[in-house]
This record gives C-alpha cells, structure tokens and sequence, in this order.
C-alpha cells in the first residue's frame, strides 16, 4: 500500500480553494484606475472649476481695513487682566 509520492496522506484530503469572481476583477481595474486618475490630477495640480488665481498687491494687503489685514481681526480695544 504505497501512495504517489505528490498525492496528500488520507488524513489530509485536499481543499478546493474558492475562485475569484469577474465582479472581483472588474472592481479592482476600476479601483485601481480611480486611484491612478486621482494621484494624475495631484502630480498635475490641476484645480477643475478654479479660475487663475492673482497675487494681491502689498499695499491693498496691508492697509488698514484691507483684505485680511491684522485690522481685520483686531480693532479696538480688547480688555486684559
């Protein structure tokens, strides 16, 4: 009673392994290609929707009231201990 030298012992029968579906496949080519587009779009800094962005002038930057002036956050007075 000798067994084939690549056939498992009888105490260990073989276990069908599970196949992997086409959904599975297909899901990830998709992911994948989402992921390349995405990291694409970042490498390229592309903004869609965005228009050109201007550079404020100093002046308009730094004058009191201006756009995002420390006036802006702080006027008057604030109190203290």
């Amino acid at each position: 009673m000798t067994d084939a030298p690549g056939s498992p012992p009888p105490d260990l029968p073989p276990i069908p392994r599970a196949r992997r579906s086409r959904m599975a496949a297909v899901l990830g080519v998709f992911g994948a290609l989402i992921v390349i587009g995405y990291a694409a779009v970042a490498y390229s800094e592309y903004e869609p929707g965005s228009p050109a962005r201007d550079e404020i002038p100093a002046s308009v930057r730094s004058s009191p009231g201006g756009y995002r002036s420390f006036h802006f956050w702080h006027t008057g007075y604030h109190g203290g201990k």
